[in-house]
This record gives C-alpha cells, structure tokens and sequence, in this order.
C-alpha cells in the first residue's frame, strides 16, 4: 500500500510539473470512499496542506483507482524503478521530459509515433537496433538528433534543445 501512494505522488507531481491541476482544494469528505481508504496516511493532515497538493493528490487517487490490476502493477514497477534511481538521474529524466513537453504537438506526436513502432518490432531487431545506437559516436547521436528534430519542431525555432 506505501509504494502506491508513493506512485500516487509521484504521479501528482508530474500532474503538478505540466500545469493540469487547479488550485480549489479539495476537502476530505469530498473525496470518494476508495480515495480516503488509499489516501488514508494523509487524514490528519489533509486539511492543513495547500490547495493546490489536495488538488493533485486527489486527482492521481482518482486516476490510481481508475487503472486495472496490471496497469497499477506496471506503474508499481516503474515507480520502484524510478525510486533506485540516483539524484543526478532523476534529474536528468526530469530535464528531458521538460524538453519533450516543450516540444511542438506535433513532434511529440513524432516521437510517441516512433516509439510505438520501435515496441512492436520482433525482441531480437530492437535489441539489434538499441546495440547499434548504443555503439554511436557523440558526433554520430548528434547528426542523428539534428536530422530527426529540425529547429522548426520547437516552441521558439532553434533554441529549445539547448545544446
């Protein structure tokens, strides 16, 4: 129960980091009985916190209790595997995720676009592709990325990758 209202804040956070809470608050005895039962630890001091965290918690509960059996399994797993993680990495995940965000509609479209044919491929042709990028030289990732995101893909023409 701890790992998943540890997901669940994990999850607020990055609710928090693109913008979609509000700042109303929500009381306690607003939220639904599965709420309070996984939000439970949070009672006594629920109505001391900022609106804005009630807000965000309130709604990664909603969205924890909405997902099936093996959806909160795999988000169990990835927040384990998030919370092995050093400092310096999580930073750094945290860096390009706020450069994906601040990537055009239509280049994160792309990019989900390529992942998903990348995951259907057959086992064997993406760990052959994932050696071959792995054996890439700096200058190599460099071309590779300026050819895949043309400055006309970010908010503000060129200046979004920060190279």
């Amino acid at each position: 129960m701890r790992t998943k209202v540890k997901f669940v804040v994990l999850t607020i956070t990055a609710f928090a980091m693109s913008g979609i809470a509000n700042a109303d608050g929500v009381a306690w005895a607003d939220l639904s009985g599965d709420q309070r039962e996984l939000l439970a630890e949070h009672a006594d001091n629920w109505a001391q916190m900022d609106e804005t965290r009630q807000e965000q918690i309130a709604t990664g509960a909603a969205r924890w209790l909405e997902m099936n059996s093996r959806q909160q399994s795999q988000a169990e797993n990835r927040f384990q595997q998030w919370q092995r993680l050093e400092d310096g990495q999580r930073g750094v995940i945290r860096d390009r995720y706020q450069l994906f965000r601040n990537l055009t509609p239509e280049a994160r479209d792309s990019i989900q676009d390529t992942y998903r044919r990348f995951q259907r491929l057959p086992p064997d042709r993406r760990i052959e592709l994932q050696q071959r990028f792995r054996n890439l030289t700096p200058d190599q990732l460099r071309r590779l990325r300026d050819t895949r995101l043309r400055p006309t893909d970010r908010p503000g023409g060129a200046m979004g990758m920060g190279r």
